[in-house]
C-alpha cells in the first residue's frame, strides 16, 4: 500500500490553467505593502504583506496589467504588486535584522495596513527639479 503515502502530495499539487504560467517566486522588498485588486496604487487591498514575504508571479492571458505591475499570488489571494518591490533574492529586512526592536512596535493589523498604504503612495526615484 505504498500508494497511500503518495496520495497527500497529489492532493496538494498546484493546478495552473493552460492560459497561466508561473514565472517564479519573488520576495517583497519594502517593509510593508499590499497586494492590490487592480494595477492602480489606489485600488483596494486584498492583503497586507511585509518584507521578505514570498510571492508567486503569474503570467496570464486573462489578466492585463500596466507594465510596471506584476500579477501575483499570495496565499489564496491573486492581485497586483509593483515590480520594483520584488526581488529574486530574499532581502535583508529590518524585521530580520532587529527582531526585538521590531516586536516592541507591537503593531496591529490596521497599523500594518496603513504603513503599507503609505509605502504604496511614497514616490521613489530622482528629482526632476533642475
Amino acid at each position: 500500500m505504498w500508494w497511500i503515502l503518495l496520495l497527500p502530495s497529489l492532493l496538494f499539487a498546484e493546478t495552473v490553467s493552460t492560459d497561466e504560467k508561473v514565472v517564479g517566486v519573488f520576495y517583497f522588498t519594502p517593509m510593508f505593502g499590499h497586494v492590490h485588486q487592480s494595477s492602480v496604487k489606489t485600488s483596494a487591498s486584498l492583503t497586507t504583506i511585509q518584507c521578505s514575504h514570498p510571492v508567486k508571479v503569474i503570467e496570464s492571458s486573462k489578466v492585463s496589467a500596466a507594465p510596471e505591475w506584476a500579477y501575483v499570488q499570495v496565499a489564496d489571494y491573486r492581485g497586483f504588486v509593483l515590480k520594483q518591490f520584488l526581488s529574486e533574492k530574499r532581502p535583508e529586512c529590518f524585521q530580520g535584522k532587529y527582531p526585538k526592536f521590531f516586536d516592541a512596535f507591537n503593531m496591529d493589523l490596521s497599523e500594518l495596513y496603513y504603513w503599507g498604504r503609505l509605502n504604496d503612495q511614497y514616490v521613489q526615484g530622482e528629482t526632476r527639479v533642475n
